[in-house]
């Protein structure tokens, strides 16, 4: 079976569908046009999203922020007695501020995997492991401008032991040389 068609018939084929293609770009356009009348409410629409799926992780933010904010007061009291410099230093607060930033946005790209990879956005897994790992960074920290402020004290004593028994207990590791290394 051949069909055969003029040149005529081809061209009211191809303008019919030019045709039908204009109209639907003209509604998408109408359609994006309406989206987009206002910009800066379709910006604020696209923030607001964006916060409501890592709102969830606002709280391991805090947290990790907190843990972040104690350590500089510790380092601050440390320098403090050591240098006897009474004066923040700027250089450190930088340093801090993005540690800041780092720990928000790992927590934040770690929401988003847990959401759109791995479907665990009930449990935010990698989102806490992600803050857990800030934290503990955070306190060995703690630990060791606690034990150069008072290396004597009972407390450190007593966290130095505790940590040390439980990463023997949970973790399967000898951390002394590592303790006795950082807090003497």
């Amino acid at each position: 079976c051949v069909i055969t068609i003029t040149n005529r018939e081809l061209s009211e084929i191809l303008v019919g569908f030019l045709i039908m293609i204009l109209q639907r770009s003209y509604e998408i356009m109408g359609f994006v046009k309406r989206i987009f009348a206002n910009g800066i409410q379709s910006v604020f629409g696209c923030i607001a999203g964006l916060a409501a799926i890592l709102a969830p992780s606002v709280p391991l933010v805090g947290v990790s922020f907190l843990f972040i904010f104690v350590d500089l007061y510790f380092g601050y009291k440390v320098s403090r007695k050591f240098s006897g410099n009474k004066h923040f230093e700027s250089v450190k607060f930088w340093r801090t501020v993005e540690k800041l930033g780092f720990a928000a946005i790992m927590i934040s790209c770690f929401t988003l995997v847990d959401k759109f990879i791995f479907a665990t956005y009930e449990d935010l897994v990698l989102a806490k492991a992600a803050a857990g790992s800030i934290c503990f960074a955070e306190f060995i920290s703690m630990l060791e401008a606690r034990a150069a402020l008072k290396p004597n004290s009972i407390i450190t004593k007593i966290l130095k032991k505790f940590i040390k028994s439980k990463a023997d207990k949970y973790l399967d590791v000898d951390v002394s040389d590592i303790l006795d290394e950082h807090i003497k």
